[in-house]
């Protein structure tokens, strides 16, 4: 077998030449698409983020009249969830218990709607309250579960204490102060009154009126 000479380049023919260059270049370009790294994918703008996880604001952000008639029916629900909770527990059936988590985590998603998810807002002592209520039914079902031995000692009481307080601060954050407070309104015919606000200690509503205008 012969054996195959190395023709220096500068003898090699045009065509050779050109066929090693264009695969020389090709070699190249794929080690330089493999080595280099990807380009990485675009991030999404900090704004946008934050945009995306914003929560939505509470139905109230105020005490009135509306406020405290919805808080009250709020808690009222509350306190009745809690008080079927020992007939629940006592009848020990697990389709049972499943629907009156659902009851708890239910109020709870009310209360974030109507009253806001943080303590901060002015009415979030009411979605707390629910909140204390929830972990306190869950300590409950933990218990039984155990033979009434308590997860953490103490949490049944101390979430039922939890619950207490939130209720009462719910209600006083949901009571408007506008006993005989006073706002300038504009009557029927378009002059200025003087609109007196009162609340009523039974209905809970807003009562207003506005005196004739005085004659000048």
């Amino acid at each position: 077998m012969p054996e195959k000479q190395n023709i220096p380049w500068k003898d090699r023919p045009t065509a050779e030449k050109t066929a090693l260059i264009i695969g020389w270049c090709a070699i190249a370009i794929l080690m330089v698409y493999w080595v280099l790294p990807n380009k990485p994918e675009p991030t999404v703008p900090p704004d946008s983020i934050e945009s995306e996880v914003q929560r939505p604001t509470a139905r109230y952000t105020r005490a009135s009249a509306q406020a405290l008639a919805d808080a009250t029916q709020y808690l009222s629900k509350l306190d009745s969830a809690m008080a079927q909770s020992a007939q629940m527990l006592e009848a020990n059936n697990l389709a049972e218990l499943s629907a009156h988590s659902r009851i708890f985590k239910s109020l709870l998603e009310d209360g974030r709607v109507q009253f806001g998810h943080s303590v901060f807002q002015p009415l979030g002592r009411c979605n707390s309250a629910a909140i204390f209520a929830n972990s306190w039914w869950q300590a409950q079902v933990s218990a039984a579960r155990q033979g009434g031995k308590e997860t953490t000692p103490g949490a049944i009481q101390s979430n039922l204490d939890e619950y207490n307080a939130n209720r009462a601060e719910c209600l006083k954050s949901a009571t408007p102060s506008i006993d005989n407070a006073t706002t300038h309104d504009q009557n029927a015919d378009g002059g200025e009154c003087l609109t007196s606000f009162t609340l009523d200690s039974k209905t809970k509503e807003e009562l207003l009126s506005c005196p004739g205008l005085s004659q000048s």
